[in-house]
């Protein structure tokens, strides 16, 4: 936590963690698009509640390892969102294309294009 406690130091630091949420955010969000590539190529199903089940189980024995301010009902409603992103691009990769195999991730930001 920053040693100033002045609400514009604080919030400028909110500003740098929200860049790295950002960017932690992306990379998921990436390993969503490839999952949903490889469920495409298998057959298999999006929603797989068994495996969401598990992510919130281990988001929140995380969070009560940190002892933080946030509770497990926050985490939990935090990751029910990051989770239904995640499906939701998993869908967009999953539907059929007219070239199989053609989708790629998206360039990461700054690069490609």
């Amino acid at each position: 936590m920053a040693t100033e406690l002045s609400v514009e130091a604080l919030r400028a630091e909110i500003d740098q963690i929200d860049e790295v949420l950002v960017r932690l955010l992306d990379s998921r969000a990436r390993c969503a698009y490839a999952i949903g590539r490889v469920k495409r190529a298998e057959g298999k199903a999006v929603y797989e509640p068994n495996r969401e089940a598990s992510v919130l189980a281990h988001v929140r024995e995380v969070n009560r390892s940190l002892g933080g301010p946030l509770d497990d009902e926050a985490i939990v409603r935090l990751f029910e969102r990051v989770i239904d992103e995640a499906r939701r691009i998993q869908r967009i990769e999953a539907m059929p294309t007219e070239h199989s195999g053609s989708s790629a991730v998206p360039a990461a930001a700054g690069q490609g294009e």
